[in-house]
Formats: structure tokens, C-alpha cells, sequence
């Protein structure tokens, strides 16, 4: 068939059709209301600052630099957060993945071997993985969480909850 028969083809086909616009736009009607909750709904991911990584709800900072635990404290609450703290296994599994091979501090410390972990924002940690090693400051290795001096200077991780939503195409923030 030669591109002129193609051609004529198709606009026989496209004068055949008896829809109007009006039926296009009533059909188009119908459809977005038997789905409202869809209407007007965009794809939320999270907002995190330049040089932030998001992971569900929460935004992670992975530093480059070393420092003792204090300091990597220090450092965290400058930029409005805390060392890292996770409230799950799926977190856990990220940061491990993600701060590749050196150790990272992160928010676990007590007051000795005698006292039960702590999070920086005081919360007690709830043992989802043992803490190994009989220092007084947590921090993360290629092992799970281990523990050592914080005098230490190691890398570190801080992290803070999302405070907006973005959608994909737009990068204006909007209120959670």
C-alpha cells in the first residue's frame, strides 16, 4: 500500500467515527468520577535538602568528613537533626547499604555498659539488632551496629523526618 492509500485510509477511519466532541468530553466526565480520589492527586516523594538522601519518611545526610562523636553530634544538630536514628530493619538495611565501607556514627550512646541504649532524642532503643562491643557511643559497620569511644573519629550519619512533599515533574514543595 502506498503512503497516499495509508493516508487515505486513515481518514476514512477518522470519518467513520460518530463521537462528537461532546461525547469525548462527557466520556472523559464519566470516567474521572467514578475515580474522584484520583483527581487532582500527585505522586508525593520526599523533600530532602541538597546532599540529603531520602528514604521513606525520613531524609539521610552521610558525611564525607571525620569527627568524634560529639562532634558528629554537634554537626547533626547544626543542620536541624540527629544522628541517625531508624525505627525499622528496611531502615537499617539502607544505611548499611548506602554508607559503604567505612563505619558511620550514629545516634546510639549510654552512660556505660551498665545502662540500656539511648537514641539522641532520648527515646530507648528497642534491641532490634544487639550492639556489639562495650563502648559507650554506637556507630555503623559492614557487622550491624557496634559500639566504641567517642573519642573515635569516624564518619557520620545524620537524619530528620521530611518536612514537605514534591511531586516528580514540579519541584515546588507542598505542605505534608
Amino acid at each position: 500500500m502506498s503512503a497516499a492509500n495509508v493516508e487515505e485510509s486513515s481518514m476514512g477511519m477518522l470519518q467513520r467515527t460518530d463521537l462528537t466532541a461532546a461525547d469525548c468530553l462527557q466520556e472523559g466526565e464519566m470516567v474521572r468520577n467514578k475515580n474522584p480520589v484520583m483527581e487532582n492527586r500527585e505522586p508525593c516523594y520526599t523533600a530532602c535538602p541538597s546532599g540529603w538522601i531520602g528514604f521513606g519518611s525520613k531524609c539521610f545526610y552521610f558525611s564525607e568528613d571525620m569527627g568524634n562523636w560529639t562532634f558528629s553530634l554537634s554537626s547533626c544538630i547544626a543542620s536541624s537533626s540527629h544522628l541517625a536514628l531508624f525505627d525499622s530493619l528496611e531502615e537499617l538495611n539502607f544505611l548499611k547499604r548506602y554508607k559503604g565501607a567505612s563505619d558511620h556514627w550514629i545516634g546510639l550512646h549510654r552512660a556505660s555498659t551498665q545502662h540500656p541504649w539511648i537514641w539522641t532524642d532520648h527515646t530507648e532503643y528497642n534491641n532490634l539488632v544487639l550492639t556489639r562491643g562495650g563502648g559507650e557511643c554506637g556507630f555503623l559497620s559492614d557487622n550491624g551496629i557496634s559500639s566504641g569511644r567517642s573519642y573515635t573519629h569516624r564518619k557520620w550519619i545524620c537524619s530528620k523526618f521530611a518536612s514537605s512533599c514534591k511531586s516528580r515533574v514540579g519541584s515546588v514543595p507542598k505542605p505534608v
